[in-house]
C-alpha cells in the first residue's frame, strides 16, 4: 500500500551544529531583526506526545541496570502431538506414537509424558491411556497408547490415522482402579525474563552572541524548557532551539521505549551500553499476532481477535492503538456493518449491543471492551515528513490490557503490572524530575564552569520497559 504524501514538508527540520548554535547560523536563517511579525509560526503543531507508557503502566524504580521476573512457560493443561501420522484403524488397538519435537524440553531429554496418563483425542474426544514410554532418543521420545473403549479407535476425525494436525489432551490419572499406585509427577515449568534500563541523553548548546541576538519573532513557540534549566541569554531563537531539543528528547525517549531494542554489536561509539528491549519488539516476539487484510477489518475479524484473546486469558478492558491506515480500516469496516439506527452517535450506553462512540471509540464485543485510538507515531510520514516505500508499522496496531496484574511464577505474593516503565534514579546534581537529570555548564551558562563562552544544557535519563505476560498483548498486522 502506498504511503502518505509528504513532498510539501520541507526537509530537514533540524540540523546538528558542532559546539552549539552560533550567530552565523542565526544570520544564515535570515532571522536578524528589523522588526517584523513577532510570533513564530509552527506549521505542524506540537510534536510532543504524552509519555503514556509511564502514566499507563506506572513507573517503578530499580536499583540496578538489569531486572528480571519469572513467568509460567505455558498453559496449566497440556496437549501433545505426533511427529508423524500413525495408523489407528483397529478398534481397541494400541498405537505407537513418536512425540512431536516441539513437545520436548531441555534439549529433547524431557517431556510431559507419563505412563498411566489418560488422554483424549482433540478431534473426537475418544479417551485413551498411555501404557509405556521409550525415552532413549532425544527429541524423539515414543509412547504407546490404547483406547479405553474396545469399540473405539484413536484415529483423528475423518481419518484412519492419528494425524500430526491433531492432539492428545492429557487428562491425569483417571480410572485408576482399586488399590491403585500413583503416577509420576509433572513439574510446572517457569521461565526467567530479563531486560535492562538504558542511558538516554540530549544536549543543547549555544554561544554567548547567539543567545544575545534579537530575531524577528518573540512569541509563539509551544513546548517548555527542561525542568531546572534555562538559557543564560535573551535570544528567542536559541530559546526556541532549547525548547525543541527538550521536546525531541521526550519523543526520542518514547521511540526507544516503544521501538528500541538491545545493543549486541561492537564498533559503536560506546562499548558500555547494552541497550534495552522496547515494548513493541517484546510483544512482536512474545505476544500473539493476528493478521488481517487491509480494507477488511470488520466484525468477523473482531470475532477472530476475541477468540485469540480467550485462548490467552486476555484482560476484559483493553487499549487498541492503531496507525492511521488501520484506524481508517477499523472505522470503515465497523460502520459499514451497522445500518442506520443500529447505534446512537456519541451515546454508547443507549445502544449496548453496539456500544461505541466516534472520537475515542469504545466497542464491546464477545465480553471484551476495546478503547481504540490512533497512534500517529506509527507512521514515518507523520513524525518525520518522509514517505518510505515500505513502512514497518504501516497497517499495524496493538491491543494491550488497560489494567491487570500477573503474579511472579516463583513468588505468588509478588504482583506485576502487565506493562511498567522501569527507571533508575540519576546521580545527584543539577535538577532531577520524573527520573530525568538536567544540568547546565560552560562559561556562558548560568552555572559558569570554565572560560569558554558556551551555554551547555544536558539531559539524561535511565529507563526501560517491563512487559509481563506478553501473550496478553496482541499485534494486529497486515497479512
Amino acid at each position: 500500500m502506498a504511503g502518505i504524501p509528504t513532498s510539501n514538508i520541507l526537509q530537514p527540520g533540524a540540523i546538528t551544529v558542532a559546539g552549539g548554535a552560533n550567530r552565523a547560523l542565526v544570520s544564515q536563517l535570515q532571522l536578524l531583526t528589523p522588526q517584523w511579525y513577532k510570533t513564530f509560526v509552527e506549521k505542524y503543531g506540537a510534536e510532543n506526545w504524552t509519555w503514556w507508557l509511564a502514566t499507563y503502566g506506572g513507573m517503578e524504580q530499580v536499583m540496578n541496570r538489569d531486572y528480571f521476573w519469572f513467568e509460567n512457560r505455558g498453559k496449566l493443561q497440556i496437549a501433545i502431538g505426533a511427529a508423524a501420522n500413525v495408523s489407528a484403524a483397529v478398534a481397541g488397538g494400541t498405537i505407537t506414537v513418536q512425540l512431536a519435537v516441539a513437545d520436548h524440553y531441555n534439549s529433547g531429554t524431557q517431556t510431559p509424558l507419563r505412563a498411566k496418563e489418560t488422554v483424549r483425542v482433540a478431534s473426537t474426544n475418544v479417551e485413551g491411556e498411555i501404557l509405556a514410554i521409550t525415552d532413549t532418543t532425544a527429541n524423539a521420545f515414543q509412547f504407546t497408547v490404547r483406547p479405553k473403549r474396545a469399540d473405539q479407535t484413536l484415529a483423528s476425525a475423518g481419518s484412519t490415522s492419528f494425524l500430526t494436525t491433531d492432539y492428545f489432551i492429557l487428562g491425569g490419572q483417571m480410572d485408576a482402579g482399586e488399590a491403585s499406585s500413583g503416577i509420576d509427577p509433572q513439574a510446572y515449568l517457569t521461565q526467567k525474563y530479563t531486560n535492562t534500563v538504558t542511558e538516554m541523553r540530549e544536549t543543547w548548546a549555544a554561544t554567548d552572541l547567539a543567545e544575545m541576538t534579537e530575531v524577528f519573532f518573540e512569541t509563539g513557540v509551544s513546548g517548555s524548557l527542561p525542568a531546572g534549566a534555562n538559557q543564560a541569554g535573551t535570544s528567542y531563537f536559541t530559546y526556541l532551539g532549547l525548547v525543541k531539543a527538550n521536546q525531541r528528547f521526550v519523543n526520542n525517549v518514547e521511540f526507544k521505549l516503544m521501538r528500541g531494542d538491545a545493543v549486541t554489536n561492537t564498533g559503536l561509539t560506546t562499548s558500555t551500553s547494552v541497550g534495552s528491549q522496547g515494548f513493541l519488539p517484546k510483544i512482536l516476539a512474545d505476544g500473539e499476532t493476528v493478521g488481517y487484510t487491509p480494507g477488511n477489518l470488520d466484525f468477523a475479524q473482531l470475532h477472530t481477535i476475541t477468540r485469540v484473546m480467550d485462548v490467552n486469558s486476555c484482560a476484559k478492558l483493553n487499549m487498541w492503538m492503531m496507525d492511521i491506515f488501520q484506524k481508517q480500516d477499523f472505522s470503515d469496516g465497523i460502520f459499514q456493518a451497522l445500518p442506520a439506527g443500529a447505534f446512537v452517535w456519541g451515546k454508547g450506553l443507549e445502544s449496548e449491543e453496539a456500544s461505541m462512540s466516534y472520537g475515542f471509540k469504545t466497542i464491546d464485543i464477545d465480553g471484551y471492551r476495546f478503547q481504540t485510538a490512533k497512534y500517529t507515531n506509527f507512521n514515518t510520514e507523520a513524525i518525520t515528513g518522509k514517505t518510505p516505500l515500505v513502512d514497518y508499522f504501516r497497517n499495524y496496531g496493538f491491543i494491550a490490557p488497560m489494567s491487570g496484574e500477573t503474579a511472579d511464577a516463583h513468588n505468588a505474593s509478588q504482583k506485576y503490572k502487565n506493562l511498567t516503565i522501569m527507571a533508575m534514579n540519576p546521580p545527584a546534581g543539577g535538577s532531577i524530575g520524573n527520573g530525568i537529570r538536567v544540568w547546565e555548564h560552560g562559561g556562558g551558562s548560568r552555572n559558569p564552569t570554565d572560560a569558554t563562552m558556551n551555554d551547555n544544557i544536558q539531559m539524561i535519563g535511565y529507563r526501560g520497559t517491563r512487559v509481563v505476560a506478553a501473550n496478553k498483548f496482541l499485534n494486529i498486522v497486515s497479512a
